[in-house]
């Protein structure tokens, strides 16, 4: 029998900003359609908010400190990504025009890079079309889009903008409605360009044969989010397609880390498991059969980059289903996405009131009761038992893992200075960086 093809298509920043994850106000048919035709996952949590140390989680089934990844660094040159396992097992590999990660395709088991001045969705149709019915042993196929990464621009529906369910975590007001309906019209593009991908494939005939897998890395570049180690910094969504196997319209809320993907996708194509990674397969639920499980997921933050800019915000996670610990190595505050922070260029003050406060050392959520992270219960003694049983876990893994974090501030491997964001004051308050240059990624509505 011939194993799988496999059409694997992630982008940037989306989390699970989908229709077919109750989100009402975007309009992704092309997306939900291929939720219906297999699964969709709740509960997929990224290893970290960045994109290059979370695609380390996608692409190598290890947490990103593990490569020297504690930043937008590359992958250490013995790391073995996705591309390379299935180039070893006799697989076409095939990238769709950019790699999302700082190495060479090659390194990373490229064999063919479709190059060309059309849209990475034109390459890859193509290639669907054109060439996979005359490819006699299976296909890897991998299509990074840049979407839904900021600029989202000014362009934005003003009805939707009006009507629009503005989460809880974020301030309801212009600039944000905006924003969001401006994100929401972003999406939307991206699901047409996945949708021209999806087409080709059931014109071109393997369709039955593919196991087709689409992703994100990390949660929207909002405030709360995306640099974050909140849920809607870490919660991506994941949605996988492969009829042999996987039944239509299911939904699993299982706890599953995106380190699982790649082992995941490797059972299911009839490769065997390599050895060292961190991941473990839940090829099993497709069957019925179970597998082994997760009561626990870690997420990680040390360095990051925006316009340029290096800054330090050292934290790391434990997550379950119910609760979540949030270990700050350092009194600063959260980094807001610099490109939200542009949309409130002529009334900055909206920022620093909302967000200049420093992190704690610990933050701990009921995620049952406060999904939206709303309430610090870290001194509840109420919580004080399962609080402290996963701040066990958590320095265990830290330690089984060899975690920088441990032994004190960790480098930058490239030796940046940290340009923090929030800057210190006399009386241990904390001022927006004034210089509006490094937000330039975003104008300020009118």
């Amino acid at each position: 029998m011939k194993q799988p093809n496999v059409v694997f298509i992630d982008c940037h920043d989306l989390g699970d900003w989908l229709g077919c994850y109750d989100r009402p106000d975007v309009s992704t048919p092309h997306l939900d359609r291929l939720a219906s035709q297999g699964a969709r996952f709740s509960q997929f949590i990224a290893t970290a908010p960045i994109c290059i140390p979370s695609r380390v989680g996608l692409y190598c089934s290890q947490m990103p400190h593990m490569i020297g990844v504690w930043g937008q660094f590359p992958y250490a040159d013995d790391a073995v990504c996705m591309a390379r396992y299935f180039q070893d097992a006799g697989y076409e590999t095939v990238l769709g025009n950019r790699l999302m990660i700082l190495n060479d395709p090659s390194w990373a088991g490229f064999a063919r890079v479709l190059e060309g001045k059309a849209g990475v969705e034109v390459l890859a149709e193509r290639f669907l079309q054109e060439e996979v019915p005359s490819i006699e042993r299976p296909f890897f196929l991998q299509v990074s889009f840049s979407e839904v990464h900021r600029p989202f621009g000014l362009d934005y529906d003003p009805d939707l903008a009006e009507r629009m369910v503005v989460p809880p975590d974020l301030l309801d007001c212009p600039e944000v409605r905006k924003d969001l309906a401006a994100l929401c019209r972003q999406i939307g593009e991206l699901d047409k360009k996945v949708g021209r991908i999806l087409n080709a494939l059931d014109d071109s005939g393997p369709a039955d044969e593919t196991v087709v897998v689409f992703t994100t890395e990390h949660g929207v570049a909002t405030a709360r989010a995306k640099h974050t180690l909140y849920d809607a910094g870490i919660r991506t969504a994941l949605l996988m397609r492969y009829p042999p196997a996987i039944a239509a319209g299911t939904v699993y809320s299982d706890l599953i880390s995106n380190l699982d993907l790649l082992p995941t996708l490797m059972e299911l194509c009839g490769l065997e498991e390599p050895d060292g990674i961190l991941g473990r397969s839940f090829r099993g639920l497709f069957s019925g059969e179970g597998w082994a499980g997760r009561s626990v997921v870690f997420s990680e933050q040390t360095w990051g980059r925006r316009a340029g800019n290096w800054y330090y915000t050292p934290m790391r996670c434990v997550r379950s289903d119910q609760f979540k610990l949030i270990r700050n190595f350092a009194r600063v505050p959260n980094y807001v996405d610099n490109g939200w922070v542009n949309r409130f260029q002529n009334r900055r003050e909206v920022v620093q009131a909302l967000f200049s406060k420093p992190a704690p050392d610990r933050e701990f959520y009921n995620l049952a009761d406060d999904p939206y992270e709303l309430n610090n219960v870290a001194d509840d003694p109420h919580f004080s038992k399962v609080r402290d049983d996963l701040e066990g876990q958590l320095t265990a893994f830290l330690k089984e893992t060899d975690d920088p974090i441990l032994m004190g501030v960790v480098p930058n491997r490239e030796g940046h200075s940290d340009v923090p964001q929030w800057i210190k004051q006399s009386d241990g308050t904390f001022l927006l960086e004034a210089d509006r240059e490094i937000y330039h990624t975003e104008q300020p509505f009118d």
